[in-house]
């Protein structure tokens, strides 16, 4: 599974706020199609916190399901702007209206009751779970079945991995850390070494790190007096643009390493 970092200064160039969220809405759709598994927003230098934390709140409601979002946000003004966003349409979002039996559903708990834990999980119904769980705890539940109540369903904390892809999750953290966890990371940039020539290896836990508007993955490494912790690749060789933006290049990346692990195998096996 792949995970992707960008630069904390990823939204530098963008003059206006509406720009800056279409641009978080273009790498949320990126990361959704491809699966990745984390979004690591690293940073380096001094950067300026309220600029990490506005992408960082607007890709983790982006990624909340959305009969969720009302009751896990209030009035937040980094929000403002959140009807720009393009929906992500992954499954955990697009849960039907009636809950069904065995299905795995996300959910917030909004009481307890004296002996079970009432969550609701969309579309004005509740599961109930009968173990206390501090209001406002996010919670996979198993509907388990009906109750006397035609909104209330008897329910299951699950415990196991989201039944398919349940979206990206959001880290932040130094650039001197970036590669902790992962077993194989990926540099991209111009000045790297043409994809046409290099063979990128694909991990079980691969991170692909992109650079900023300002400088490369390369520049930001030397300039930290950090050896680089992957091959640098140019996964657009012949480019027609002086620059690439980096929502683009999550697109061109993915989707070129997407092929490599799954469809070239099955070419070289004819």
């Amino acid at each position: 599974m792949f995970s992707i970092a960008i630069p904390h200064d990823f939204l530098s160039e963008i003059p206006d706020e509406a720009g800056k969220v279409r641009k978080l809405g273009y790498l949320a759709r990126a990361a959704a199609i491809f699966k990745a598994e984390y979004i690591i927003i690293y940073h380096y230098g001094t950067p300026r916190r309220e600029d990490i934390d506005f992408a960082k709140t607007v890709l983790e409601y982006l990624v909340t399901p959305p009969y969720l979002r009302k009751k896990v946000y209030k009035i937040d003004n980094r929000l403002k702007l959140a009807g720009l966003l393009p929906p992500l349409k992954i499954p955990s979002h697009t849960v039907p209206v009636e809950p069904r039996i065995g299905e795995i559903r996300e959910g917030i708990v909004e009481r307890w009751d004296g002996y079970y834990s009432l969550i609701y999980i969309g579309g004005g119904k509740y599961a109930k779970v009968p173990k206390p769980y501090p209001i406002g705890t996010r919670l996979l539940v198993r509907i388990e079945g009906t109750t006397s109540r035609p909104d209330t369903y008897r329910a299951a904390v699950y415990r196991g991995a989201p039944p398919d892809y349940w979206g990206y999750k959001i880290d932040v953290r130094p650039l001197q850390n970036l590669s902790e966890g992962f077993d194989t990371v990926i540099l991209t940039g111009k000045e790297g070494k043409s994809i046409c020539e290099a063979k990128p290896k694909i991990g079980k836990k691969t991170l692909v790190v992109f650079g900023g508007p300002r400088k490369g993955v390369d520049e930001i490494f030397r300039e930290a007096g950090l050896e680089p912790p992957g091959e640098l690749i140019n996964f657009a060789p012949g480019q027609g643009v002086e620059t690439i933006r980096t929502e683009e290049a999550v697109f061109i990346v993915l989707s070129i390493l997407n092929y490599i692990a799954k469809c070239s195998y099955k070419r070289e096996a004819l």
